[in-house]
């Protein structure tokens, strides 16, 4: 299994290498058109190079004691190098509201979650995209003490680095994407899954 992360680690770390390549390449070619030619006005601004995306999260569970709402955003920046590869800075924002029934009354506790980080992209046939993705986390979580007989909450920070393949699609500059991840340094010892799903919204991707 090791020898399996190994291998996509250094597949990813390839695929950023031959993106950084091509979009070189590409400027070094731009730059002795340039020189053969007359000196014309800059035809792209750094703003026609950007592309914008964002998620939103939404959860609710419960159960016979408990119950749990969830609101997440991430929104997201990219920079296109080459019209296929992009690099950019992704933040999230999440909250959590906690009901808990402790005997005769209801326990309430709001937890916040943030991530901040960034993050490569290289599409392929226009649709497909390969994501990695490093963050810097700083997530709380609730339980329940049985010394205080409350509901309470602690912080943890923490570090997420993911790899992963998606689908974007769409009509004029606005695509939906949905696409799958695994954290390649998540903690071995929680039940939490190491997989990610994600859904958002896109423009000018």
């Amino acid at each position: 299994e090791l020898f399996f992360f190994y291998y996509l680690i250094t597949f990813f770390l390839v695929f950023i290498f031959l993106g950084v390549l091509v979009s070189t390449n590409t400027l070094i070619g731009q730059n002795y058109n340039t020189k053969k030619k007359a000196p014309a006005k800059e035809s792209s601004k750094f703003t026609e190079k950007l592309w914008y995306g964002g998620g939103v999260n939404l959860g609710f569970g419960a159960d016979e004691y408990t119950s749990a709402f969830s609101l997440g955003l991430s929104p997201m920046v990219g920079y296109k190098f080459t019209p296929d590869f992009s690099i950019g800075p992704r933040v999230g924002f999440s909250f959590s509201n906690y009901r808990f029934k402790n005997q005769s009354k209801i326990d309430k506790i709001a937890t916040f979650d943030l991530a901040g980080g960034v993050f490569a992209r290289y599409k392929f046939f226009n649709v497909v995209f390969a994501h990695v993705e490093f963050d810097l986390t700083r997530n709380q979580y609730a339980y329940y003490n049985n010394l205080t007989r409350q509901l309470e909450k602690i912080s943890q920070n923490g570090q997420d680095a993911f790899v992963g393949l998606g689908y974007n699609s769409g009509m004029g500059s606005f695509g939906t994407e949905l696409y799958i991840l695994y954290n390649l340094i998540a903690d071995q010892n929680t039940i939490s899954q190491p997989f990610e799903f994600r859904f958002g919204i896109t423009y000018k991707f």
